[in-house]
C-alpha cells in the first residue's frame, strides 16, 4: 500500500517553542492515512514558511508549525485523509491500528492559535 500515516500532537511544555523531533508530545488531534499526494498540503506550508520540516527518513518524517496553520485544514476533512483506511494482506495489525481517520475535537478547540504542534508522518509503503 502507498501513502502515509499521518498524526499531530500537541507538545506537553504548551508548546511555546517550535517542536522538535524528541519533544514530548500528547496524545494526537488528528489521525489518518492519506495516499502518495498526502504530504503536498505540508510541502506547501513549508514552502510558505507556515511549517518546517525537521527532518527524519519516512520512518518517520517530523514537521512543526502553529496551530492556526494546520487546524483549519484538519477540522473538517484533514487533507487527502481515507475514511476507512487500506492494508496490505500481509500487514500485521495490532489494537493500535485504529484503521479510520480520527480527530479529537476536544482537543482540537482547546489549541491556542500560536501553540507550537508536531507532525508525524509515517510512509507506509
Amino acid at each position: 500500500m502507498l501513502g502515509w500515516h499521518i498524526s499531530v500532537k500537541r507538545q506537553k511544555d504548551g508548546g511555546s517553542q517550535p517542536a522538535t523531533k524528541d519533544s514530548d508530545c500528547e496524545e494526537a488531534l488528528a489521525v489518518w492515512q492519506a495516499g502518495t499526494g498526502g504530504l503536498d498540503w505540508l510541502d506547501e506550508l513549508v514552502t510558505a514558511g507556515k511549517a518546517t520540516h525537521l527532518g527524519g527518513n519516512g520512518y518517520p518524517f517530523w514537521y512543526t508549525a502553529r496551530a492556526e496553520n494546520l487546524l483549519p485544514r484538519l477540522v473538517s476533512n484533514p487533507p487527502m485523509a481515507r475514511d476507512h483506511w487500506l492494508h496490505d494482506a500481509g500487514d500485521i495489525l495490532t489494537d493500535q491500528w485504529l484503521g479510520r481517520t480520527s480527530l479529537n475535537m476536544s482537543a482540537i478547540v482547546a489549541c491556542a492559535p500560536a501553540e507550537w504542534l508536531r507532525i508525524d508522518v509515517w510512509d507506509e509503503s
